[in-house]
């Protein structure tokens, strides 16, 4: 039987965005205007008020450079590193 995935904290999402735009050095105009996101969207998920959806995310990695998995892998970070766990506990369900 397949592992369960452990839950993502999508209050991290936040920590995500922030890392990805000031290491970007893009301000929230000039991501709006390479993302396609609106500014004001940009800012709720600076400040956690909005998760977004899987299309905002996809336009935001694109924006970074970046892939979808490496902007949003802190919603996984708590410390014990449950990604690799559940990707290696994965391959081995799977022979």
């Amino acid at each position: 039987m397949p592992p369960t995935p452990p839950e993502p904290d999508l209050d991290q999402l936040r920590v995500a965005f922030n890392r990805a735009r000031h290491a970007s050095t893009l301000t929230f105009d000039q991501l709006a205007e390479r993302s396609g996101v609106s500014r004001q969207t940009l800012i709720n998920l600076s400040q956690g008020r909005h998760y977004g959806d899987l299309k905002t995310w996809l336009k935001l990695s694109a924006a970074f450079g970046v892939s979808l998995d490496d902007l949003v892998r802190p919603v996984w970070d708590d410390g014990s590193s449950p990604e690799h766990e559940y990707t290696a506990e994965l391959r081995r369900a799977r022979g």
